[in-house]
This record gives C-alpha cells, structure tokens and sequence, in this order.
C-alpha cells in the first residue's frame, strides 16, 4: 500500500479498473493493454525487417536505411512493453 495520502487530482485521475496514482495493484485491463502493446511491436518489427531485406535485395539502400530505423524502433519499443509486463505495470 502506497503511504501518501491521495490528493483530489489524484482521485480525478483515477480511472476504475484501472487504477491510478495511488494503486499498488495491477489491473487485467492495463495487462491486456501491455500485451496488445507488445504483439502491434512484434509484428512492426517482423515487417519492417522483412522490407528492409527487400529493398536491400533490389538495390534501394536508402529506402531500405528508413525501414531499417523502423525496425530498430520498434524492436526498442517491444522491449520496453516486455520490461513493463514483466514488472507488472498497468498501461498508461
């Protein structure tokens, strides 16, 4: 249990089932959020990774830099929604 006293804005900002500033607890509903999270990266990167080897194939380099940054982008944000899960944070 959280030790500070909650505020109005807090209260204001908390959302049922969800839980807010002052909820230890993890809620299903920001669960389901992170891994939906996750699975929207896992394809990004999948796809992304698949067009850069094919724009690397027909010789497009610079194209295929773009969709290279994609990847890694969306690669680093797959890790962060698995680090978060794991934690057993909620989705903001």
């Amino acid at each position: 249990m959280n030790s500070r006293r909650m505020t109005q804005k807090d209260v204001e900002r908390e959302v049922p089932g969800i839980g807010g500033p002052g909820s230890d607890e993890s809620s299903p509903d920001g669960q389901r959020a992170l891994r939906l999270h996750a699975r929207i990266a896992a394809v990004a990167v999948i796809l992304s990774a698949f067009v850069t080897w094919v724009f690397i194939r027909f010789g497009s380099i610079p194209l295929a830099t773009v969709f290279g940054v994609v990847a890694a982008i969306s690669l680093v944000l797959l890790g962060w929604a698995l680090y978060r899960k794991r934690r057993g944070e909620r989705s903001q």
